[in-house]
């Protein structure tokens, strides 16, 4: 693998991730962005995603402060004026250790954000993946499967179900690809692969519960990996919560099977605001209201 200066490695996975986040955004129907607020902001490099009716860090946050190209107090501002305009209360700064300056730390401090926990950045070259062995068949799916991919999304990682119009408007788009596992003819597993360039980012990745320890993830891994190289990818990106003795992450062993290395531990900055009891009332009603109206019975799929 060619080596890259740590420099390069950061602008690699902070710049790789914000572009697919950034597009992931992008192709969301208005239907869903509209009623729940949702958008994109760039400002220079740093890219701010915004879900202010999911007024939750998760859906809320600042990318690629302080990587390729020094971090300055004003655009800090400028990125949290963005959800503070929208009411949004709850947000995070994802900062790279190799993010500049170094007093950025004390400005997200000054400003109410406080450290939270890591997220394990990963990167590996173009080399061949491993054969990870699996009963279970995988294909590349189009838009005639969308549904079905936006129903396991909900499903493996139990987010609300009014995330379905989301989850799904990536498949079929350009640079996007969709990948199902199928026990038999039922799909158990997905993963989506995100190609920029010479660049792929992974993500989307979840297994039902009943069908877990049968090598899914891994096998889905060394799919992507196989596709991009034919597509010309030379680095593949993705991103996991961090391992550790305590708390052991299966989806980053599932990574360094597969050939990714750790490119470094990347820390969440949280800004929580106080407990409204009127404003998550109105949350979790408009919630409700949002997923009644898309049918939120068709996404109850069963382990």
């Amino acid at each position: 693998m060619t080596e890259l200066t740590p420099a390069q490695i950061a602008e690699l996975n902070e710049l790789g991730e914000a572009e697919v986040q950034a597009s992931f955004i992008e192709y969301a129907p208005q239907k869903f962005t509209r009623p729940t607020r949702t958008d994109v902001k760039r400002i220079g490099s740093v890219v701010v995603t915004l879900i202010p009716a999911l007024d939750t860090p998760f859906f809320n946050r600042i990318l690629v402060l302080g990587v390729g190209g020094l971090a300055t107090e004003a655009v800090l501002e400028e990125a949290i004026g963005l959800f503070q305009a929208a009411g949004c209360d709850n947000y995070m700064a994802q900062v790279s250790p190799l993010a500049q300056p170094d007093q950025l730390p004390e400005w997200l401090a000054a400003r109410g954000l406080k450290p939270s926990s890591n997220w394990a950045k990963m990167y590996r070259g173009n080399d061949p993946a491993p054969v990870i062995p699996t009963d279970l068949r995988l294909e590349l799916v189009g838009k005639e499967q969308a549904d079905v991919f936006g129903d396991l999304v909900i499903a493996t990682f139990e987010v609300p179900a009014m995330l379905h119009l989301l989850m799904k408007c990536m498949v079929g788009q350009p640079g996007w690809h969709s990948y199902l596992a199928f026990a038999g003819e039922k799909p158990v597993a997905c993963t989506s692969m995100h190609i920029n360039g010479e660049v792929a980012w992974l993500g989307n990745m979840g297994t039902l519960k009943k069908y877990r320890r049968r090598g899914a993830q891994g096998a889905l891994f060394a799919r992507c990996i196989q596709d991009g190289r034919a597509l010309g990818v030379k680095w593949f990106i993705t991103e996991t919560g961090e391992d550790t003795p305590e708390d052991p992450n299966p989806s980053y062993h599932n990574m360094v099977r597969n050939g990714f290395q750790l490119a470094y531990l990347r820390r969440n900055y949280v800004h929580r605001g106080p407990a409204n009891p009127i404003k998550l009332t109105r949350r979790a009603l408009f919630v409700v209201a949002y997923t009644l109206k898309f049918g939120w019975q068709r996404l109850m799929l069963k382990p």
